[in-house]
């Protein structure tokens, strides 16, 4: 299970490996502060502040969706942690162990800031409707959950079988003298 860590970087000059690294740090270190401010906020009892225009009904599907999306997020990162080591270094798709894992982290880490957040009345950039919020939310995290399942689905898939290899020239027909 130690492999599953280790990325293949040699490839890339040293500038690109430092900020590939930087930002899966960044990442990492960004979703546990949002985890704890979470953690910390319920054990201090503070309750999300929601528009005024929000029934209470609404404010519970919202907890509710906050949720959902961490119940899949574990799957997600199952199926990540067993499909990753298993793709060739020489994979079709350059880079995919790091491509994969910023964005698990940042699918992580934006949930960790959807599950943290306290004031929604505070959202002054978008109208206070309910079904709004919620069509861009389910929006968002369809098209990162697409996109990352693709990405895996494309890593688990079996290289393509090349039956014909080599290098195959034309040949050349003589041409017929016609007499006349």
């Amino acid at each position: 299970m130690g492999d599953v860590l280790v990325i293949h970087l040699s490839d890339l000059d040293l500038p690109t490996q430092l900020g590939l690294i930087s930002l899966v740090f960044v990442l990492s270190a960004g979703f546990l502060m949002r985890t704890v401010v979470y953690f910390r906020r319920e054990s201090a009892g503070i309750r999300p502040r929601y528009p005024d225009s929000w029934n209470a009904a609404q404010c519970r599907s919202l907890e509710r969706f906050r949720l959902l999306i961490g119940v899949v997020l574990i799957p997600l990162w199952g199926v990540y942690l067993f499909v990753i080591p298993s793709t060739p270094i020489n994979w079709r798709f350059a880079y995919l162990e790091v491509i994969s894992l910023i964005s698990m982290l940042s699918v992580s880490y934006a949930w960790a800031v959807l599950l943290a957040a306290r004031n929604w009345k505070q959202l002054d950039g978008l109208p206070h409707s309910f079904l709004l919020i919620v069509a861009l939310l389910a929006l968002w995290w369809g098209t990162a959950f697409s996109a990352i399942g693709w990405i895996l689905a494309e890593a688990s898939a079996p290289p393509p079988i090349h039956i014909f290899s080599g290098v195959y020239a034309e040949r050349a027909m003589p041409r017929l003298i016609e007499t006349a």
